[in-house]
């Protein structure tokens, strides 16, 4: 009797942890108002530079169950952006329209309480910038300071309120990535005051001689003059940087035709230009597109004070520059500023 008892105890045992077995996998599902047609959701990884879409159909629906090796943290696209943390055993529906993507997403399910732990973020993010990252940038000192202060007391506050909702190793990752967030922004304001003085507005553009081009031939910055020209520094192994690809590509189409060069410098090393005409091919990008001369190191990459890539450059057609670090591709702003130049 006791060995038929211990037996049922064991299947039971066995039972329970069929039960609460995670899956190996995350679902990602939702409908999505007003979708634009042949678009999919766009997960990018920056991490590994991995990217996965998921189709959408005609009425908006989508789904798909993504086999991760480890927690992400990925960038999502669809016209618009958003952070979609992810780890395997989460079941999400994401619904939102797409003609209002911040105002109208919701996430529910199993994994809800982190994302929407980094939607409550994002919006402490966006009262700290107030709209215009730049002027934010720009304030006075104090300013900046007082209004940097604020945001990490907030930070806290938030992190305190829901920590005991979420995943440990979650609550860690975020912990740094703030800290990081934080350095960078300091940084940015350092580098923004250094740049008013030395590239701003106006001022003559440090200047490039003799880069291979792509198509043939070396070209030199003052081959573009009488044409604005936008600038867009990147690498092979550049995660970030392939991300922006399609968005260029996007933003040259729509400018086709116009006063305006689209230059692609590429910095990886000389003796690894077969991997970069590769990409180039591999990738089908346009404009024009030339290797620098000493990487990194080169005299205009040097000039600019480009330390982390991509970097977007925008210069009139006289050679002077229109905006040093201009927004990337993917954001709304680049393509406001482009349609206020007389291109």
């Amino acid at each position: 009797m006791k060995k038929l008892q211990a037996l049922a105890l064991l299947v039971v045992v066995f039972s329970c942890q069929k039960i609460i077995a995670q899956k190996e996998y995350a679902v990602v599902h939702g409908k999505i108002e007003n979708p634009i047609e042949g678009l999919g959701v766009r997960l990018f990884d920056p991490i590994s530079s991995k990217s996965i879409t998921i189709k959408v159909a005609a009425n908006g629906t989508y789904r798909d169950t993504i086999k991760l090796e480890k927690p992400i943290l990925f960038n999502t696209f669809y016209d618009k952006f958003f952070n979609l943390y992810l780890t395997n055993d989460m079941n999400l529906e994401i619904n939102f329209d797409a003609k209002n993507i911040n105002k109208s997403i919701t996430i529910s399910g199993k994994g809800e309480k982190e994302n929407n732990f980094l939607r409550t973020k994002s919006k402490l993010e966006a009262d700290l910038y107030g709209g215009d990252y730049i002027a934010f940038l720009n304030l006075e000192k104090t300013v900046f300071d007082a209004k940097m202060n604020k945001f990490s007391a907030d930070f806290a506050s938030l992190l305190d309120q829901k920590q005991s909702d979420l995943d440990p190793n979650f609550i860690t990752t975020q912990i740094k990535m703030f800290e990081d967030l934080k350095k960078g922004l300091a940084q940015q304001y350092t580098d923004e005051q250094r740049n008013k003085t030395e590239l701003g507005v106006g001022m003559p553009s440090p200047e490039f001689k003799n880069y291979i081009n792509y198509k043939g031939g070396k070209s030199s910055l003052k081959d573009f003059r009488g044409s604005y020209v936008f600038i867009d520094v990147w690498a092979t192994w550049c995660g970030p940087c392939k991300y922006e690809m399609p968005f260029i590509g996007k933003v040259e189409k729509q400018f086709h035709g116009k006063n305006i060069k689209f230059v692609s410098i590429s910095v990886d090393r000389l003796k690894d230009e077969v991997k970069w005409r590769n990409m180039i091919k591999a990738q089908g990008l346009t404009g024009i597109q030339l290797l620098a001369d000493k990487e990194i190191a080169s005299s205009f990459i040097a000039g600019y004070y480009i330390q982390a890539i991509p970097r977007f450059i925008i210069l009139d057609k006289e050679g002077k520059i229109v905006n040093s670090d201009a927004p990337r591709p993917s954001e709304p702003e680049l393509v406001d500023i482009l349609n206020a130049l007389d291109i």
